[in-house]
């Protein structure tokens, strides 16, 4: 399949994949995208073929190798940079077990984080390390704000690149830089809620450690995704997650009672145990689905479906937390409403589906989104009670 990414032609034949899309207006896709036809079909092919044929054929190194490779592209760094995890918290656990810490050491997180940010420096904690906070709670946390919160005791800062509190959109490349500037040693990132919409262009930034999984940008079943290392960070770092996956047994059976073999030479040493197959079988099959119109692509798709978006939530007069003419907008888009509860109930008796977070309501749509759902988001707020 092959498109450029202002073909609407190849946007309107994506979007017919999505039975979802003819049956009722899904707008929450920061939560779960619903899979599209090729992606359940290659689900359900895998599974009849472990039923009705020989399993040990389906499990070779081939389909990691490929998915890291995929990865890797949409990530914007080398395939040797990234591990495979089972999730954004498998992979944030991993890093945070990478880093020897100190006593006194700080890191410093947004307000209103993500648990996957928050939770996993508890184990810092038991090092000694103390957590530090920016922003004001309700409100989205700027680079600015993580900045001016840098401290001498500041070794490292954890973020989520797109909040999904606020829906505020880092500067990956700018910030990341900056803050070694400023002497920080380590920045962690979760990536969930960027991978696949906006390439983060991993190997043109000071980003050590980012973590995302599949299942809300890119659709699958939950399950993998992957941790991105710095490579000079490799041979530095502790590894807390040495299994077989870990050594080159893993692709040749002749070492498997070796004892004494070394780490790969790459991230690929953070990938601890086996992957699961199916979530990597459905992940591949819907960036095969995207691979002609790439990263590139999908971010041009949004940035116009945004735009739209903006301009009918102009005429209703309906303002957002997270400016639409800001360039740290994301696909996470709040609205500022009253009595967001009401609002989402009715929005969801009336077959369009969005969240409630924080107060609000969250629109998230997807690059097989259209005008047409935007408009039924529309008339639906201004039906009143």
């Amino acid at each position: 399949m092959t498109a450029h990414d202002d073909d609407e032609g190849f946007w309107e034949s994506f979007r017919s994949l999505y039975p979802a899309a003819s049956r009722f207006t899904y707008l929450n896709n920061a939560s779960d995208q619903p899979l599209p036809r090729p992606v359940a079909q290659a689900l359900h092919n895998f599974v009849e073929a472990m039923t009705e044929g020989n399993p040990a054929e389906l499990y070779t190194p081939d389909l990691p190798a490929a998915l890291r490779d995929t990865f890797a592209r949409w990530m914007g760094c080398h395939v040797d940079d990234l591990a495979l995890c089972t999730s954004t918290s498998d992979g944030m656990i991993k890093a945070v077990n990478a880093v020897e810490w100190r006593q006194g050491d700080e890191i410093l997180m947004p307000r209103d984080e993500f648990p996957s940010v928050t939770y996993p420096f508890k184990m810092a904690e038991q090092d000694g390390a103390t957590i530090a906070y920016a922003g004001r709670p309700g409100e989205p946390v700027t680079e600015e704000d993580l900045l001016s919160a840098v401290a001498p005791r500041t070794r490292a800062v954890a973020f989520s690149w797109v909040s999904f509190s606020t829906g505020y959109r880092m500067e990956l490349r700018a910030l990341s830089r900056e803050l070694k500037n400023r002497g920080v040693e380590f920045v962690f990132v979760d990536g969930m809620q960027g991978v696949g919409v906006w390439p983060p262009a991993l190997r043109d930034t000071d980003v050590d450690f980012f973590a995302f999984q599949v299942v809300k940008w890119v659709a699958g079943p939950n399950g993998i995704g992957a941790l991105y290392v710095r490579p000079d960070l490799w041979s530095r770092l502790r590894n807390g997650s040495y299994s077989w996956y870990s050594v080159p047994c893993c692709e040749d059976l002749t070492l498997l009672t070796r004892t004494d073999l070394e780490p790969y030479p790459s991230a690929r040493r953070w990938d601890g145990g086996t992957p699961p197959w199916l979530p990597m079988v459905g992940a591949q099959a819907y960036l095969d689905l995207l691979a002609g119109v790439g990263p590139e692509g999908v971010t041009g798709r949004m940035n116009r479906l945004l735009d739209i978006l903006r301009a009918k939530l102009d005429e209703a007069d309906i303002k957002t937390l997270v400016p639409l003419d800001s360039p740290r907008r994301s696909s996470l888009v709040y609205l500022k409403v009253a009595d967001a509860e009401a609002l989402h109930r009715r929005l969801t008796e009336r077959g369009v589906f969005t969240s409630l977070r924080m107060g609000r309501i969250r629109v998230s749509p997807h690059v097989y989104n259209g005008p047409e759902d935007f408009d039924r988001l529309v008339q639906v707020m201004g039906e009143g009670g």
